[in-house]
């Protein structure tokens, strides 16, 4: 790694920050809007962070239909008429349930598990008898063992 590298690295960092944001240009109505959908070219990011031809029709869309003066849910409505429910960036009903809930339970039992399997290990240390010493004891009165 060269010293311009590292120079340019923060700088282009910060660069994408800004271009991230200057594409709501601020609107909080427009911030919460962009990633409740995903950019129907790839189905892979939302509209907030994917930039193609079809995820800037799709914002110039929703900024329309927000000039319009439509209501976020008269959005939602109208992009999930026309392109069904795989537009939405967080399903509704069931399957989001399941999609927030299941990394969560998964994350609690593998917590527990691991907590079973070294409680498990710490009684098994601490139940093994200690070694018998090696080679022939010596004779000692009965009173010397005690």
């Amino acid at each position: 790694m060269n010293r311009r590298s590292v120079l340019l690295a923060p700088l282009l960092m910060a660069s994408f920050g800004r271009a991230r944001a200057n594409v709501a240009d601020g609107d909080p109505r427009l911030q919460k809007l962009y990633p409740m959908f995903i950019a129907p070219c790839c189905w892979r990011e939302n509209l907030m962070v994917h930039h193609s031809p079809k995820a800037t029709e799709l914002r110039a869309e929703i900024v329309a239909l927000v000039g319009e003066g439509k209501t976020d849910d008269e959005i939602k409505a109208y992009m999930l008429e026309r392109y069904s429910t795989r537009i939405l960036s967080l399903p509704e009903g069931t399957r989001g349930n399941w999609l927030q809930w299941t990394p969560r339970v998964l994350a609690v039992a593998g917590v527990g598990v691991v907590a079973w399997v070294i409680k498990r290990s710490l009684a098994n240390h601490r139940q093994q008898p200690p070694a018998a010493p090696a080679g022939k004891l010596p004779d000692l009165p009965e009173t010397e063992w005690t």
